[in-house]
């Protein structure tokens, strides 16, 4: 039985108005799938990045909404102001 690698992602842009936009993406990737539950292992995977997606345009939408709510220069500085959070993620990912 033969194996592959699945990879899908999803992207787009999407306008927020006054030349602004957002470009959501995510991807996923499963490794090692028997060839014979290729359909079955997309689907899936399908399912979960359509969710993983929703969360990313919300999690920019957001960002984006602070970004117009309290000018560039003023979200930058608060963005160099949470270095800490670089390496809290970092820790994080180390658990995946």
């Amino acid at each position: 039985m033969s194996k592959m690698d699945i990879t899908v992602s999803r992207d787009m842009t999407i306008n927020t108005g006054n030349y602004s936009s957002i470009k959501p993406s995510v991807t996923l990737t499963l490794k090692d799938v028997d060839s014979k539950d290729a359909k079955d292992k997309y689907d899936k995977l399908s399912q979960v990045l359509d969710v993983l997606m929703m969360l990313e345009t919300i999690s920019l939408g957001n960002e984006m909404e602070t970004v117009q709510q309290i000018g560039y220069k003023d979200y930058v500085r608060n963005l160099e102001r949470v270095e800490g959070a670089v390496g809290e993620a970092k820790e994080i990912l180390n658990t995946l």
